[in-house]
């Protein structure tokens, strides 16, 4: 269904050569996020004291680490403050943000580097952590790339209706927190780009979470923003109805959409 790095709404979507992958629900909690970067900054450290390539390290890494330990003191003031005193403003969460969606791909790097493919796990869970962190704090997603690719490699791991429900219920959390900037969709004649990815992928994600609600909600977003798109996902899903064994109601939502977005509808 579209690009490569989509999915289909097959039981095996979401590329990913990660297969030992197990989804974990992102909270946006400052314990979850703090695990995760424990566990790719020891995968890195333990790499990188390696002799081989320890010279290419000693560098990077620990400013890399330093500047998290910095950046989880200004997230717990944060928290601290808020709780405290409500007065945390948006500009400060989303420079922060922004800051913190830095980082990752800072680590992301660093771990790539060091041929830690075992680390996508932990790296797309504190991707996902951090920006329910920044919508639930007020601020604005203005780096979406890492968030929309975590997202695609979380959604691939598992069959799970439930499980994939909630994890469409932090997309769409993730989705009202991109700014305006990013919505707007100027890019048009870019297929990967990835509020393009993350709107198709909520759809699919909504799909195979058998919930009629929340494909119906994430239908309605997706028709809204992307209408140029609508029609051919709604004639691929059709297709996997047919060589799927996809309940009733969810067929129900499908066809319905289908027949209101047909191959020869105009979008003028």
């Amino acid at each position: 269904m579209c690009p490569e790095h989509l999915g289909t709404l097959s039981k095996r979507n979401f590329h990913t050569n990660n297969r030992a992958f197990i989804m974990h629900i992102p909270t946006g909690e400052l314990t979850v996020i703090l695990t995760d970067i424990d566990i790719v900054l020891e995968a890195c450290k333990q790499a990188g004291s390696t002799p081989a390539i320890a010279s290419e390290t000693e560098a990077d890494l620990p400013a890399i680490a330093l500047a998290l330990e910095h950046l989880i003191d200004v997230i717990t003031r944060v928290e601290a403050d808020t709780q405290s005193t409500h007065d945390a403003t948006t500009v400060d969460i989303t420079e922060i943000g922004e800051y913190a969606l830095q980082l990752v791909a800072a680590l992301s790097a660093e771990s790539d580097n060091l041929a830690l493919s075992g680390q996508q796990q932990a790296l797309a869970s504190l991707a996902i952590n951090l920006a329910l962190w920044i919508a639930r704090h007020g601020g604005q997603l203005e780096t979406l790339e890492p968030v929309a690719n975590a997202l695609a490699l979380m959604a691939n791991s598992s069959r799970e209706p439930q499980e994939l429900a909630q994890l469409s219920g932090v997309i769409n959390e993730i989705i009202a927190a991109v700014s305006s900037f990013i919505s707007q969709d100027l890019e048009k004649m870019n297929p990967g780009r990835p509020w393009r990815v993350l709107l198709l992928n909520h759809s699919i994600v909504a799909t195979r979470s058998h919930n009629t609600d929340l494909m119906e909600a994430a239908f309605a977003i997706m028709t809204s923003k992307l209408p140029e798109d609508a029609t051919r996902f709604f004639s691929e899903g059709m297709e996997q109805m047919d060589a799927l064994d996809y309940p009733p109601q969810v067929r129900q939502v499908m066809e319905k959409y289908h027949s209101e977005w047909p191959v020869n509808r105009s979008l003028h």
